[in-house]
């Protein structure tokens, strides 16, 4: 078993642009190809801009592009390999942006218009190996598509971006997902299909801003899904009523929580639709805690 720390020469390639979205993008960092890579761990932080994530059909664990040019960059990229695992560490600014911190990001957000920046980010992710992700956007925007990959371990924080998380191709994930977890403090998050996932838990937080989860369709196995939420809101999206499903309620008398039709009260705080009155087997379970805010269940 090697544990091994790379020099950055061994993994970036500056040279090489292209163009999508109408602007020319540059490629600023890669994880090269190699035999016995099996899995990679990616803690990936973005501070501003737009960023996009998908998979593509490559043997190159990670590529990333950036719509800057590469002297006008300070990003920031340690890659260990410990066995057939890879340990990938990027943190993606620009120099107008170093030292920017969630408070100063505050005034920005409101006043300018992520769509025209030219921070733009393209993360391409190959669908041959598993991934554990751990991505943090500060402000901006994101959309992540994870069709395709096989991802293992999902964990999203949002500082005030807006991220849009999908499996556009309606491919579900490769292998059963351990956790799904997303944070939002000021920002919106929006999840669809989320049952392409295949996740056991999924645990959802709000601070004072949004989340919009669509649980899909059918759930083939018992999955639970937590949420919490401070001073904002959430939407959930409901699966068809043929799936069973029970929802576990912690209020105050300062929120405000929505039950869909159909769902009856079977405990203290405690309500289960028509289908899981008839059967609780694959269920999805809800465990709700709400402050001050807001949780609506639609159909």
């Amino acid at each position: 078993m090697s544990n091994k720390l790379y020099p950055l020469s061994t993994f970036c390639l500056l040279i090489w642009c292209f163009n999508s979205f109408g602007q020319e993008f540059h490629k600023h960092f890669e994880v090269a190809e190699s035999q016995g890579t099996e899995k990679m761990f990616l803690t990936l932080s973005s501070n501003e801009g737009v960023s996009y994530l998908k998979s593509v059909r490559s043997g190159k664990p990670l590529e990333i592009y950036g719509g800057i040019e590469n002297d006008l960059a300070t990003n920031s990229f340690k890659v260990q390999e410990l066995g057939n695992t890879k340990y990938v560490e990027a943190n993606l600014t620009c120099k107008d942006h170093v030292g920017i911190d969630f408070t100063k990001t505050l005034t920005s957000s409101l006043f300018s218009d992520n769509s025209s920046s030219k921070e733009k980010w393209q993360i391409n992710l190959s669908e041959s190996i598993n991934y554990d992700l751990n991505l943090s956007y500060l402000m901006g925007s994101a959309e992540i598509d994870l069709s395709g990959l096989a991802v293992e371990r999902l964990k999203i924080n949002s500082g005030s971006a807006d991220v849009l998380v999908n499996y556009s191709e309606e491919s579900m994930n490769s292998v059963a997902m351990d956790t799904f977890f997303v944070k939002v403090n000021l920002g919106d998050i929006t999840i669809e299909n989320l049952h392409l996932s295949l996740a056991k838990e999924v645990i959802a937080e709000v601070g004072f801003g949004s989340i919009y989860l669509n649980c899909g369709e059918t759930w083939n196995t018992n999955s639970n899904i937590t949420a919490s939420v401070g001073a904002g809101s959430m939407i959930i999206q409901l699966p068809p009523d043929d799936v069973p499903v029970l929802i576990r309620i912690k209020n105050s008398a300062l929120c405000h929580i929505k039950l869909a039709k159909g769902f009856e009260k079977i405990g203290h705080n405690v309500y289960g639709n028509s289908s899981y009155l008839k059967s609780s087997n694959n269920f999805l379970e809800f465990s709700i805690d709400v402050g001050m805010g807001s949780i609506s269940f639609i159909e």
